[in-house]
């Protein structure tokens, strides 16, 4: 399986083998930290909007991928600041998709 095999089917939360879930993880722990760069860098520079941009995407994401939401939640990232405002949106997002 390639590895955008892989990255698809993790992020539909298609129950992988444990080697291509390993690779999953390693790739969704790769996303998060470029998010984590990006806030980072917003934070420097004193910009709210792109801030919220990117947990505002980040959350969107998360909301149409099942597998990615599910190592994000494992993962100590969502537990920063930043984190915690991505898993707020995200429950935004899920209370507006079932009412």
């Amino acid at each position: 399986m390639t590895q955008e095999q892989v990255w698809e089917k993790g992020c539909r939360g298609i129950r992988l083998k444990a080697e291509q879930q390993k690779q999953f993880t390693a790739m969704a722990r790769s996303r998060f930290h470029t998010f984590q760069l990006g806030i980072e860098h917003a934070r420097q520079q004193l910009d709210e909007k792109v801030s919220l941009g990117l947990i505002t995407g980040l959350a969107l994401e998360l909301n149409e991928r099942p597998g990615l939401k599910n190592v994000w939640l494992q993962m100590s990232i969502s537990q920063t600041d930043s984190g915690q405002q991505v898993c707020l949106q995200l429950e935004k997002l899920e209370q507006s998709t079932i009412h």
